[in-house]
């Protein structure tokens, strides 16, 4: 009786610890899926991590996870009492969730769902995952069960063992009552000649382990155990710790090995095979029949090893097959110390780069002086022998800092009479306004290019420079440094050279003047006589004489023609309505007869021109426009042009247009011609200018500018008190 009650209180305190759920039974939304393990293993957790991470993202509605495991001590058919009891919790616990799917790890828990399935969990689907296989071998699955599975390498683990241990005699197999596993051992301990040494227990006990310390040398472990204590304080860990410190030990299961001592086995991916399980799982939440779904298979291995282990052995990387992966492995020192080290490493370069930075800078500093030395001989060099004169000044106020020796002798005045003092100071400038002038330029722009003055040397005398200056730093003090140039001789020479452009194009003037004159009043006169005594001679011919008077007819008509080309060359030599009518009718007139002669289009137009212009500018203005358009009849290429005269309070403009070929002015002041170069030097000699807008096919436009001068008022004025 005591027996038959202690019996049924195991059996019902073992039903209500048997089942552990991880989550509460309360009803969720979306997918519910139970994962029943089938023993306590410490890889549990990490299966079920996997499946997790696998499955949420090939299902798109949520799911909810719940574990339980299995106590599988118990014959499934001795103690039948037991497993109903089991199956009546997970049943009370599990039931009112509306599962969507169990997934049974390891055999006993697919044989327990396949066995009380239709008493929990009425057509709810499942499925396995964690069955292992030898590698190799074929697999008798369950009928209308999917599931994944994965390959056990119990063959590469022996080959493992024994390539890292050659001088191997004998393997001792430490188990339990596993008879399957232990056959497929001893089979391929056979195929390698390799004595099999059974240590076979219900339970890991110390002695199973003295019996491996009671083997000769040469002699390798292979577990094949559970880790877990069922009824002794001595378990799996402290059986697989005490072995594995006695000889070299090694397992086809992962999970009972690694992280315990033992050397390593060959394994397969286990991320791959849930991957796996996950696609299945995924394939029945989304309607398909369980039973249409085929098993898969991870049989891909890979040898796995403790690197404290092989230490521990004196196993050399070198005799690791290529690809093993080593778990575990000492950083070494490099990788231990490495952020230090790398730390060190970049203070150095850091410190290094600093100071051949330091260095470099010296080398430049010293470097740039000596160029700034040899720079500022160059200069004083220059400064003191230069051709020209140099002169240095304070830009604030123009007082002389440094001058040179043919400033000296430009101006008379020695270099200790003017350091210290200002221009105003020397009175070097005649015209004092321009000093104001010429340092706010400097001011504005940064340097003066060919500026003008006229200065007055010590003595009194007056010549002509050409001044160009820079704005400087010396010492930190805005400088001027000027150049200056002597052009005294020079500008007298031009005068002398104006002078005589003068007297000529005066002369050229009065000669055309008489001639026109001349064949104004002497020549067509005396043509015109000819005309009429022709036609009084052609009266007194006799009618008879039809071809006389004809012929006479005739040389009278070429007469009148001679007498008006004879006219309108007086008329080009000389207009008489410049004279009398100002230059706009002249210049109208002039256009007017040029289209007749040449058979063109002038659109003239005038502004603003007044009637009593000095008869310089009306005559000088009057001859461009003749040149120009001469010009332009002759180069351009086109019949039609344009002529304007614009006058305003301070000039008078010309511009003469035309829209033919173009022509590279710069090219044209250097050919023989002397149209361009006498259309300058008129516009010279009453302080015109004359500039051309023109590029090839794009046209041309001569401009021609005259000043209003008070110079050229006061000759016209006394011009007119004298008539």
């Amino acid at each position: 009786m005591r027996g038959f009650c202690g019996r049924m209180l195991q059996v019902f305190f073992g039903a209500l610890l048997a089942v552990v759920p991880c989550c509460g039974a309360e009803q969720s939304t979306g997918e519910n899926i139970l994962v029943l393990f089938g023993a306590n293993r410490p890889d549990n957790r990490e299966m079920l991590d996997s499946l997790e991470r696998e499955i949420r993202p090939r299902v798109p509605s949520p799911i909810t996870f719940h574990e339980a495991y299995l106590t599988t001590n118990y014959d499934l058919k001795r103690y039948r009492a037991y497993t109903d009891s089991q199956a009546q919790a997970l049943r009370h616990t599990y039931g009112g969730l509306g599962l969507d799917l169990i997934i049974a790890v390891y055999s006993p828990a697919v044989e327990f769902v396949i066995q009380y399935r239709d008493k929990m969990f009425p057509d709810v689907p499942m499925m396995y995952a964690g069955i292992g296989i030898e590698a190799g071998k074929e697999w008798k699955d369950w009928p209308g069960v999917p599931g994944a599975t994965f390959g056990v390498g119990l063959r590469e683990t022996i080959d493992l063992a024994l390539k890292l241990h050659p001088d191997t005699k004998r393997v001792a197999v430490v188990a339990g009552p596993d008879w399957f596993w232990i056959g497929e051992i001893h089979a391929e301990l056979s195929r390698r000649n390799v004595e099999a040494v059974d240590i076979i227990s219900n339970e890991p006990s110390r002695e199973m382990v003295e019996k491996v310390a009671a083997l000769p040398p040469h002699t390798v472990a292979l577990l094949h155990t559970t880790i877990t204590p069922v009824r002794s304080e001595f378990g799996g860990r402290e059986l697989i710790r005490g072995v594995s410190q006695i000889v070299p030990t090694y397992s086809a299961w992962k999970y009972i090995c690694l992280d315990f001592g033992c050397v390593g086995g060959a394994y397969v991916d286990e991320q791959e095979n849930a991957a796996a399980a996950a696609e299945i799982a995924a394939r029945i939440l989304a309607g398909e029949r369980p039973e249409n779904i085929p098993v898969a298979y991870t049989g891909e291995l890979r040898a796995t090893v403790d690197w404290r282990a092989l230490q521990q052995w004196h196993v050399p990387d070198s005799a690791l097959p290529a690809g093993t992966l080593v778990l575990n492995r000492e950083p070494s020192l490099w990788e231990r110390g490495r952020d230090y080290f790398l730390a060190g490493i970049a203070v150095i370069l850091v410190q290094t780069f600093l100071i051949a930075a330091l260095f470099w800078q010296r080398a430049r500093k010293r470097r740039a002086e000596a160029e700034l030395r040899t720079s500022e001989e160059k200069f004083s060099k220059s400064f003191r022998e230069s051709p020209l004169a140099v002169i240095m000044t304070r830009l604030n106020d123009f007082q002389f800092v440094e001058v040179n020796e043919v400033f000296q002798e430009q101006t008379g005045w020695s270099r200790d009479e003017v350091i210290g003092r200002n221009l105003l100071d020397i009175d070097l400038w005649v015209d004092r306004n321009q000093t104001g002038e010429f340092r706010e330029k400097l001011r504005s722009t940064g340097s003066v290019r060919d500026w003008e003055v006229e200065i007055r040397k010590k003595d009194g005398e007056t010549r002509t420079l050409v001044v160009s200056a820079e704005v400087i730093d010396v010492n930190d003090e805005v400088c001027a440094l000027s150049v200056a140039t002597d052009i005294t001789e020079r500008k007298q020479a031009e005068q002398a050279l104006s002078s005589v452009s003068r007297r000529l194009i005066e002369a050229h003037e009065e000669e055309r003047v008489r001639i026109a004159r001349e064949l104004h009043d002497d020549i067509n006169q005396r043509l015109a006589f000819l005309s009429v005594s022709l036609s009084n001679l052609k009266q007194g011919v006799p009618a008879s004489d039809a071809s006389t008077k004809q012929g006479v007819e005739q040389v009278r008509q070429e007469l009148n023609e001679l007498g008006n080309d004879v006219q309108a060359l007086s008329h080009r030599l000389h207009s008489s309505k410049l004279e009398y009518l100002g230059l706009a009718v002249a210049a109208r007139s002039f256009c007017k007869e040029f289209c007749g002669r040449h058979n063109v289009e002038i659109l003239f137009h005038d502004d603003n021109i007044p009637r009593n212009l000095a008869p310089e500018i009306s005559l000088c203005l009057f001859r461009v426009l003749q040149e120009a358009l001469r010009n332009a009849l002759k180069y351009s290429g086109t019949q039609r042009f344009e002529a304007t005269l614009e006058g305003t309070s301070s000039e008078i403009h010309l511009s003469v247009r035309d829209t033919g070929v173009g022509f590279d002015p710069e090219a044209a002041m250097h050919q023989q011609g002397l149209g361009l170069i006498s259309m300058r030097e008129r516009l010279k000699l009453v302080d015109g200018q004359l500039s051309i807008d023109a590029k090839p096919q794009g046209g041309t436009t001569v401009h021609a500018r005259v000043p209003l001068t008070p110079r050229f008022e006061s000759q016209h004025n006394k011009s007119r008190f004298a008539r």
